[in-house]
């Protein structure tokens, strides 16, 4: 799968992970999202989040080369289904970041670009994250991350922010996520090293899918986390 990751759609995502306005968790249902093992399956494993179920497979590729060069890639494919899909949904994701690195020259970086293609759900579902910018101490908490999912109609953003319950240092780790509509926030994601905590908008709100979708995305990438590559 080679997908580019425009320059326009990613101004377009972090023009809107500006901070909430308000936060409005009272109509989200808290789920926890732990991974399982599936009988049969090698490479991978499985998944339970409230309605939604499936597998997941995914593999990350590091390059390092005498300091001067450094590539991060991560590639994720997993399933969901849920009774609101007639058939399995196939999602396929794939991404990273490099960096060249020399000391008689500025260095040339490639900023994060992960991106997520839909087979089996909405003809509009789309998912991509990239390199956000933040204030200082969010940085020194956790790498700064900013995302966007179309699904069925919806458009939701991510960002990077942390959360009741995330770990009190996140390790170089991006650790918990805001899911917002708007300047409203509608669900987040804690992670865990075992488990992932998730706020989804509760059952019969027409974010919820969309939000479940991309949970299941940021929960399944294996983030380089690295501010700055």
């Amino acid at each position: 799968m080679k997908t580019v990751v425009s320059s326009v759609l990613a101004a377009a995502i972090l023009a809107g992970a500006a901070p909430a306005l308000a936060q409005d968790m009272a109509n989200t249902e808290k789920l926890s999202l732990q991974p399982k093992r599936v009988k049969g399956l090698l490479l991978g494993y499985g998944y339970d989040l409230g309605e939604y179920s499936g597998q997941v497979k995914a593999m990350t590729k590091q390059t390092r080369a005498l300091g001067m060069f450094s590539s991060d890639y991560a590639k994720a494919n997993f399933t969901v289904s849920s009774p609101h899909l007639k058939a399995p949904m196939t999602v396929a994701c794939e991404g990273g970041q490099n960096r060249f690195g020399f000391s008689w020259i500025d260095f040339k970086r490639n900023d994060l670009a992960y991106v997520c293609n839909f087979a089996g759900g909405p003809p509009d579902a789309s998912f991509a994250l990239v390199l956000s910018d933040g204030k200082f101490l969010d940085k020194l908490y956790q790498p700064q991350r900013a995302a966007e999912i179309r699904y069925g109609g919806v458009t939701l953003r991510a960002r990077t922010k942390k959360l009741p319950g995330s770990m009190p240092l996140g390790g170089g780790s991006t650790m918990s996520y805001v899911i917002l509509k708007g300047d409203q926030e509608v669900g987040g994601m804690v992670r865990t090293p075992l488990k992932g905590t998730v706020y989804l908008p509760v059952q019969g709100s027409p974010d919820r899918d969309a939000a479940a979708a991309m949970t299941l995305a940021l929960f399944f990438f294996t983030d380089p986390g690295q501010q700055t590559r």
